[in-house]
């Protein structure tokens, strides 16, 4: 018994040195983003802030809901069957491709609608959307790197972000800064990250595969189930802004979007878990469904191997969340005004609304990602979806009467409710019962203390 759970002990330091490198990379992305929101905050005050805000939101809301999915099942049939690898790739780029045209045309032509009445924020809201079909390709690469080289992954994401930052700055010690150049720094950056992704994965995989009728069929098939999955979570997540931005004031998007920057502080760290997660779980779902219909044991339950990375990815980000929104919910008066300015004062007490659910908002994502992992996009729609409903009657009820305060309440609500069926619904399905939660928390935590303690004997202890 001692050597089985010291065995399963050395597996989870596999899955947990992944975890710290997809973490770390994470959180330089999110100091780059921090760096570069301080800077436009400066630079472009609150309206132009929230302008900004504004653009990218819509723009990164179609692109999760456009892509219908493909990104999530690239990533989950590459780590499910690597020989057919190539074949996928080149069928979802061609899949992404179309629709990345698709949605770029409708954004470009929707730009004065959703902007009426300032030319230059519809300028840039129009000009992104252009770059849609660069992204939704680029994103083919990308998520197949996530599913075979974890570490050449991470270094393809922190490229975009933190070349947008460099862009950012030149233009804000030499120019000066406007949002027009804002958006060219964008999309200067997207357009390196997809040349980047696709030279890795060519060096990585030559072979360039074909576009294939089955594949294709494959591909949707999934992607359908974590479309119905990612809607409603987007909704939760992306409806406060896009609203707000019809009801209120540019400088009170500003305000909110600055509290919402701060309130997801943890994302790094706890979305880490379920990165590494997803790809490693359809790996291990497959070899033990291989091994239950080699040894005639189908209907065996769950296995142990995708239970304690589930239970393990759950449990960690929800506990980083946790810390991460008490830490910050404490130190937001005191940064707020030194590194913003006093005028972003209103952001403290939206960010102390927020605060709740954004601690349970990166837990939410790392079991998006598990119940994904074990082909299970179904439920995750269910479960996301009865959170999304609850965001879009709290912003109709609360908005028109709080404002701001009022979206805040609301997104807090959803993401509440999302996270206790969320939870539910990955502990059916690695069949653990709830009563035997801590029990089992404790016995990991035990086991990592163990295992820390273990000291091996000079000479190898032959």
């Amino acid at each position: 018994m001692a050597t089985g759970r010291h065995r399963s002990v050395d597996r989870d330091r596999g899955y947990l040195a992944g975890v710290r490198a997809t973490a770390a990379t994470s959180l330089a992305v999110t100091a780059a983003g921090a760096v570069q929101g301080i800077l436009l905050a400066r630079l472009l005050g609150p309206a132009g802030r929230g302008a900004y805000a504004i653009v990218t939101s819509y723009a990164s809301a179609a692109a999760a809901v456009g892509e219908c999915g493909l990104t999530a099942a690239i990533c989950f049939f590459v780590a499910r069957q690597p020989g057919r690898a190539p074949d996928v790739v080149r069928t979802g780029g061609a899949l992404l491709l179309a629709l990345g045209v698709v949605v770029g045309v409708g954004g470009y032509l929707a730009a004065p609608l959703v902007l009426p009445h300032d030319p230059t924020a519809a300028r840039a809201f129009a000009i992104v959307f252009a770059a849609e079909p660069v992204i939704f390709v680029s994103a083919c690469w990308v998520f197949a790197l996530q599913a075979t080289r974890l570490a050449v992954w991470n270094l393809t994401r922190a490229v975009q972000p933190l070349l947008q930052l460099v862009g950012v700055g030149v233009l804000a010690v030499t120019v000066g800064l406007t949002l027009g150049g804002t958006v060219a720094c964008l999309l200067v950056s997207i357009a390196v990250q997809a040349v980047f992704a696709a030279v890795l994965w060519r060096l990585d995989v030559p072979t360039r595969g074909r576009i294939r009728r089955d594949e294709a069929r494959r591909l949707l098939r999934y992607g359908a189930g974590v479309f119905l999955s990612a809607l409603p979570y987007l909704l939760s997540a992306q409806l406060d802004i896009l609203i707000l931005a019809l009801l209120v004031e540019p400088a009170q998007v500003g305000y909110y979007a600055v509290a919402v920057s701060m309130s997801l502080i943890s994302q790094p760290i706890c979305v880490a878990f379920g990165n590494v997660a997803m790809p490693r779980l359809a790996r291990q779902s497959a070899v033990a469904a291989g091994a239950a219909v080699a040894a005639g044991a189908g209907g065996a339950g769950a296995p142990s191997g995708p239970r304690r990375t589930a239970m393990i990815a759950v449990g960690a980000s929800l506990a980083c969340g946790i810390v991460a929104a008490g830490v910050m919910s404490a130190l937001a008066p005191i940064v707020v005004p030194r590194v913003l300015g006093a005028r972003y004062g209103p952001s403290v007490h939206l960010l102390w609304l927020l605060a709740p659910g954004a601690a349970l908002l990166g837990c939410n994502r790392v079991t998006d990602d598990v119940l994904r992992g074990l082909d299970r996009a179904l439920t995750v729609a269910r479960c996301e979806g009865a959170g999304s409903a609850l965001t879009v009657v709290g912003l109709a009820v609360l908005v028109p009467i709080l404002g701001v305060e009022g979206a805040a309440i609301a997104s807090t609500v959803a993401y509440t409710a999302s996270f206790l069926l969320l939870f539910r619904a990955v502990l059916r399905a690695v069949d653990v019962p709830a009563r035997t939660v801590p029990a089992r928390a404790y016995g990991l935590l035990a086991a990592r203390a163990a295992s820390r303690r273990r000291v091996v004997p000079l000479g190898g202890g032959r």
